[in-house]
């Protein structure tokens, strides 16, 4: 039997801003790490933001990645401070340390910033403004990876240095 309110526009359900994953978001649970299903969510065409304004979760989830890009600016902050690869005469052993610290820091930092950006995106695929800001945003996402991998590249060039120190 239909009734009338399940043939109204307002009776009907309304799409959700989740991403197509996280249907079951609510009990924070994500499909698509159970059953591998990864497919992209049909975008809006106009685009419209959703949810607008953020709900608390999503304000939260927000939060959570603005934090991590602003701990990975912090520690990039400090390894340009200690410069571990500027040669200089005699580098200490203490400050190579210190810098291969600093970069392990960073890699770790720059893979959470990725994992955090992109988790948000596949979470909330039309959370942003339009568009453009979505694709600035996938942009970051992607710049973490590059940081990582260069960092990984300096920490294993001071692992050398101190190699190099500690041998002779």
């Amino acid at each position: 039997m239909r009734l009338p309110e399940k043939s109204h526009v307002s009776g009907q359900s309304r799409q959700s801003y989740y991403g197509h994953n996280f249907r079951n978001s609510e009990q924070d649970l994500s499909s698509s790490f159970t059953y591998g299903d990864t497919k992209e969510q049909n975008l809006p065409d106009p685009w419209v933001k959703a949810p607008n304004p953020y709900s608390e979760r999503t304000r939260k989830d927000y939060d959570a990645y603005k934090s991590a890009g602003e701990h990975l600016a912090a520690v990039k902050r400090d390894y340009v401070r200690v410069n571990p690869l500027l040669p200089r005469n005699g580098s200490s052993i203490q400050h190579l340390r210190e810098g291969e610290q600093l970069a392990s820091e960073i890699v770790t930092s720059a893979n959470n910033v990725v994992a955090a950006r992109s988790g948000f995106d596949h979470k909330y695929p039309t959370a942003y403004d339009d568009l453009a800001s979505k694709k600035r945003h996938e942009t970051a996402a992607k710049e973490g990876f590059s940081t990582a991998r260069r960092f990984r590249s300096n920490r294993d060039k001071i692992r050398r240095k101190i190699e190099d120190l500690t041998s002779s």
